[in-house]
Formats: structure tokens, C-alpha cells, sequence
């Protein structure tokens, strides 16, 4: 309660002394009315605690009833927290499991890549040392076809020098047959007289002889122009071109000359011994000149008595077709 006061004009006004007196005058009617007023506050406060409880008890029924809701949010809420806490544990269990499946997978995959590199660096290197091999194996393929281009170069040189060389022989043998032609006039007047003297027997004898040796020297000129034309075309090597020489060697040797030698005293004069180191060219000559000499000793005439046997119409033909074989061989060779 506040304590009674006067009104500040009067305060002013009145003196301390003055103040004491009214004071004592005043106590009594102020102490009444002062209980009075403390009386009535009193009953003011009652009904208005009275009021203030009510809405107190309200206020706290309310506050009761949100505690409850605010209690039952919060249990909702730590029900929802638990849960969601075991959810979290079980993602954390795995994601843990997942990361030690996915380090092991890294540790595999490094593992595999490890061995493709070693793989990949063995594999590299075999490639490197094969790629050398073929280098080499091209180098030294390189260096093979360049000598062979140069044997072949060699080769074909030769070979056109062997051609030439032949030419000229082919032109000197065919001029060798225009002479032998024309001496045979004066072998078949020889051979006449020999027919005129009584020779008759001998002169048959050396007749078949010389056919047989005619025929044999026909057949090793046909064989030598043949090895000769092919060498002429290109179609021979320089292995084969050897062999064909050694062959015609061995065959001039064994078919006419050794044959030859052994025919009697009418062939002696005809042909000399064959010498040693002779080459196909020469015995190829002397082939021709020994056919063209038994072809004019044939066409000199008929044997009495065995006409009918060889007529001299053949002795002819065989030696003209001789004659236009080597005429169209050399025609082939310009």
C-alpha cells in the first residue's frame, strides 16, 4: 500500500512546525479512511485473485492440454528419430559392406590391369623383336633380289651374246651350204667315174652306210636347232642353257661323230677326230658339213641294181628340206 500524502501545494505552503500540528489533527480521520481504503483494495484484490485464479486455473488447464499434445508430438517424434536411426544403421552396415565389396573389386581390377600391362609390355616386346626380324628378313630379301636382278642382267648378256655368236655361225654354216651345193656337181662326177671303174659293190656297201649315218646326223641337227631356237626365245635359264650344252656335247659325241668314226675308210677323209673342249657350235658345224657331205654323196646317183630300194628323188627332197629348215630358222634369227 502506498503511504498517504498531501497534495504538493499544500507541502509547499505549510512550514515543518505547521506540518507536525495538522498531523496530529489529522491522524485519526486519516487512519480511517485509510482503513476504509485498505478494506475496500482488500475486497478489490479478493475478486480480482478470484478472477485472475479462474483464468490461472484456465491458462493452466490449457497449458496442460498443449503439454499433453507437445508430449505426444515429441514421442511421435522420438519414435520417428528412432526409426529413422535404425534406418540410418542399416544404410551405414551397407555402405560399409558395399565399400569393402567395392575396395576388394578395386583391388581385383588392379590386380587384372597389373597382369594386361605385363601381358601388353611382353607382348610389345615380341612385336618389337618380330618387326626386327622383318626388317631383316626384308633386308636380306632386298639384297637377294638385287643379285639375282644382277645375275639375271649377267645372264642376259650372255645369253644375247650367245645369240649373236650363234647368228654369225647360223650365217657362216648357211654360206658353208652354198658352197657344199655347189660342189656338188663335182662330187657326183666322182662318183660317176667311181661307178664307170667297177666299183659297184664297194660304192652300195658305202651307200647304205652313208644313208644310215645320214639319217643319224639328220635327226642330231634337228635336236642342236631345236636347243638352239629355244635359246634364241629366252625360254631356257642359264642352269638349263648348261645342260642343253652338256647334252648336245654328249649327244654330238655318242650319236654322229663317235658313229661316224666308225663307219669305214669312206667316211675318214670326210671328218676329223673330235678334239677335246670343242663347244656345241663347232660340232654343230661339222654335223652339218658331214650330213651335207653323205646327202651329196647320196644324190650323186642311183646304185645299179638297187634303185628301187632308195631313189634318188628322196636323196633330193631330204636335202632340200634341210636346206629350207636352216633357211627359215635364219630368217627367224634377223
Amino acid at each position: 500500500m502506498d503511504v498517504f500524502r498531501l497534495p504538493p501545494v499544500i507541502e509547499e505552503v505549510l512550514d515543518p512546525s505547521d506540518e507536525l500540528c495538522e498531523m496530529k489533527a489529522v491522524m485519526p480521520v486519516v487512519t480511517k479512511d485509510q482503513e476504509s481504503l485498505e478494506q475496500k483494495e482488500v475486497k478489490e484484490e479478493q475478486a480480482a485473485g478470484g478472477e485472475e485464479e479462474e483464468e490461472l486455473r484456465g491458462q493452466v488447464f490449457q497449458l496442460l492440454m498443449e503439454l499433453d499434445e507437445t508430449r505426444e508430438v515429441s514421442q511421435r517424434h522420438e519414435e520417428g528419430f528412432l526409426e529413422l536411426q535404425g534406418l540410418l544403421e542399416d544404410e551405414r552396415l551397407v555402405s560399409a559392406e558395399q565399400a569393402e565389396s567395392f575396395t576388394r573389386q578395386i583391388h581385383r581390377l588392379q590386380a587384372k590391369l597389373w597382369s594386361v600391362q605385363q601381358e601388353m609390355d611382353s607382348l610389345e616386346e615380341e612385336k618389337e623383336s618380330e618387326l626386327e626380324k622383318v626388317h631383316e628378313q626384308l633386308r636380306c630379301t632386298q639384297e637377294e633380289v638385287l643379285l639375282l636382278q644382277q645375275g639375271a642382267e649377267e645372264a642376259a648378256a650372255e645369253r644375247e651374246n650367245d645369240i649373236a655368236y650363234l647368228q654369225e655361225e647360223l650365217c657362216r654354216l648357211k654360206a658353208e651350204l652354198q658352197r657344199l651345193h655347189a660342189s656338188t656337181q663335182e662330187h657326183t662326177v666322182e662318183v660317176t667315174k667311181g661307178l664307170n671303174s667297177g666299183d659297184s659293190g664297194q660304192l652300195e656297201d658305202g651307200f647304205f652306210t652313208l644313208t644310215d649315218r645320214r639319217q643319224l646326223l639328220h635327226k642330231d641337227n634337228r635336236d642342236l636347232d631345236s636347243k638352239v631356237e629355244k635359246l634364241q626365245l629366252g625360254d631356257w635359264c642359264d642352269d638349263a642353257y648348261l645342260a642343253v650344252s652338256d647334252t648336245g656335247r654328249e649327244q654330238v659325241k655318242t650319236g654322229s661323230y663317235i658313229t661316224l668314226s666308225q663307219s669305214g675308210p669312206e667316211l675318214q677323209d670326210l671328218e676329223d677326230p673330235d678334239p677335246p673342249g670343242l663347244n656345241v657350235l663347232v660340232r654343230l658345224r661339222r654335223a652339218e658339213e658331214t650330213s651335207l657331205r653323205v646327202q651329196t654323196e647320196v644324190h650323186a646317183g642311183p646304185v645299179p641294181g638297187h634303185a628301187l630300194r632308195y631313189p634318188p628323188g628322196a636323196h633330193s627332197v631330204t636335202h632340200q628340206s634341210a636346206k629350207q629348215n636352216y633357211g627359215c630358222f635364219i630368217t627367224r634369227e634377223y
